[in-house]
């Protein structure tokens, strides 16, 4: 299930939450739900996204996230105490983000 998430005041939050396909090197493709969020960081100077996946990948390494809007490389980057992954984008995000696609349609 594919899901446009909101803000508390209304506004699109541009973002995706539902499953994505993961792609690690030499492991074979796997699924889990995630949340992924972009925004527009002042001192990068770009948009940029990170997003959390409901599975244990291995830190620092590279992953393909793949939603129905598109693929993107990711950085593994930390794990919570409940075993979820927490990802860096590295890549154009993998959903619309209305600061790079203009309107996104709701």
């Amino acid at each position: 299930m594919t899901e446009h998430r909101t803000t508390d005041h209304g506004e699109a939050d541009d973002g995706y939450a539902g499953e994505v396909t993961l792609a690690v090197d030499g492991q074979a493709q796997t699924t889990a739900h995630a949340v992924l969020a972009a925004r527009f960081d002042p001192l990068a100077g770009s948009v940029v996204w990170t997003g959390r996946v409901r599975t244990e990948l291995p830190l620092g390494g590279e992953v393909v996230v793949g939603t129905p809007h598109g693929r993107a490389r990711a950085r593994a980057a930390e794990r919570d105490v409940w075993g979820n992954t927490r990802l860096a984008g590295l890549d154009r995000p993998p959903f619309p983000v209305e600061l790079l696609d203009g309107a996104v349609d709701g």
